[in-house]
């Protein structure tokens, strides 16, 4: 007899659930018995992990008109090149990890997949990360503290972002374009995926994964982006266009999987950037501290591993004290 916890009965079991609860057919009790089944193990919990991702790859796939047999790196669409140069896409094999960390992200932090009509304000609350399936076929990933307000209506599909970050896998419909507006810049495609950041002081970044985009601000001519050009567009200053290689765009994407590349940062902006994340605050007094530089990849849900890594990286000293972690010269 099999042993119900060998890899391939836990795999084929978890594939089960991820495919039940992508067709929505789980009842009030089926779901308390799935999240049963995720808590009694963690390998139950990656097992889903790994499932879902799958699906979402399958299915974001099929949306974005792609074959189900794709090549570890495909041709971005032809641009204008009176435009833009033609771009390389993004390795697919970057956003489908994306993919699994953002739902083993979910898994961790209690919050499921979900399917979206209608319209509605969605929101990620300090610590999580929340993934959203749309009616149309797309998906919407927010970040840590954002907030963002999805209308599918007959001729367009819109999203308002408030605040935040978020990651969206547009599945492709002539007939209604994707809108994202964020602060005073509109972002426009028919089927791609892309990040958008807006600061709470109103700078907006497009970084795109796949695909083309048309970012517009106020009265000036939209600027064509493809695979692997971000824009940066700040409230007070000169827009900053930039192309970057994959493993660039997949950094900035590391916040679906729980990660956060720090690098270059002060450790005062790796504070803040904690803040998002934890309730277990890390404190610098010193301004000469705060000013130091951050090198690394750090988990989001390890504010001590972090004091603990810079403490290590500029001879400073830690100190605990209840829920606070206080970084200070020796």
């Amino acid at each position: 007899m099999n042993n119900p916890d060998s890899v391939n009965a836990l795999d084929e079991r978890a594939a089960q659930w991820a495919l039940r609860v992508d067709a929505g057919t789980l009842d009030s009790e089926d779901e308390a018995e799935l999240d049963a089944w995720v808590a009694a193990d963690p390998r139950h919990a990656g097992a889903f992990a790994r499932a879902m991702a799958a699906n979402a790859y399958f299915d974001r796939a099929v949306a974005l008109g792609v074959a189900r047999e794709i090549p570890e790196h495909e041709p971005s669409a032809p641009l204008d090149t009176s435009v833009a140069p033609a771009r390389r896409a993004v390795s697919r094999r970057l956003w489908l990890g994306g993919a699994a960390g953002a739902i083993a992200a979910s898994l961790l932090a209690a919050v499921g997949l979900n399917r979206l009509t209608g319209s509605t304000t969605l929101t990620a609350d300090k610590g999580t990360v929340r993934r959203t399936a749309l009616q149309d076929g797309s998906a919407v990933t927010l970040n840590a503290g954002t907030e963002v307000s999805v209308a599918m209506q007959p001729l367009e599909r819109r999203i308002a972002m408030s605040v935040g970050e978020a990651n969206f896998d547009v599945a492709k419909d002539p007939a209604r374009p994707f809108i994202v507006e964020a602060g005073a810049v509109r972002i426009r495609v028919i089927g791609t995926s892309f990040l958008v950041h807006l600061s709470d002081i109103g700078d907006v970044a497009v970084t795109v994964r796949e695909g083309r985009v048309e970012v517009r601000t106020g009265n000036s001519p939209p600027v064509l982006l493809a695979a692997g050009d971000r824009i940066a567009l700040p409230a007070h200053g000169p827009i900053v266009r930039e192309q970057l290689s994959a493993g660039e765009v997949d950094r900035l994407g590391l916040w679906q999987r729980g990660e956060m590349d720090l690098t270059g940062l002060t450790l005062a902006d790796a504070v803040r950037q904690y803040a998002r994340y934890s309730d277990r605050r890390i404190v610098i007094e010193d301004p000469r501290v705060a000013q130091l530089k951050v090198a690394g990849i750090f988990s989001t849900s390890d504010p001590a591993g972090f004091a603990q890594a810079a403490a290590l990286a500029h001879d400073l000293r830690v100190t605990r004290d209840d829920d606070t972690l206080i970084l200070s010269a020796k």
